[in-house]
């Protein structure tokens, strides 16, 4: 029996496609935000969370720091505010 030396993809070819994975990560968790929003005008912030894992776990698992960084990023660009009674409140703006 032969033994078949495959050759490991360099590391900045791997880093690229870690990047690349990222980057697509962090646009379908601004889309899955947007229209769970868009939907709801009104949410709290953990029913965001949830409603975002639910939706995005057929296709990653997603971190919930990394919604939460997109939450704050979505708020910045002016799709989201917080509500000023409640902070845990999120409307949809556009």
């Amino acid at each position: 029996m032969r033994r078949i030396k495959i050759p490991l993809p360099p590391v900045d070819e791997k880093k690229k496609v870690i990047e690349d994975v990222d980057k697509d990560r962090r646009y379908a968790i601004d889309a899955s935000i947007v229209r769970i929003m868009k939907s709801r005008k009104v949410l709290g912030h953990q029913q965001l969370v949830m409603e975002c894992v639910e939706q995005l776990g057929r296709m990653f698992k997603p971190d919930f720091k990394a919604i939460k960084k997109r939450i704050e990023d979505l708020i910045t660009r002016d799709y989201l505010e917080r509500d000023k009674d409640n902070p845990n409140l999120f409307r949809y703006l556009a």
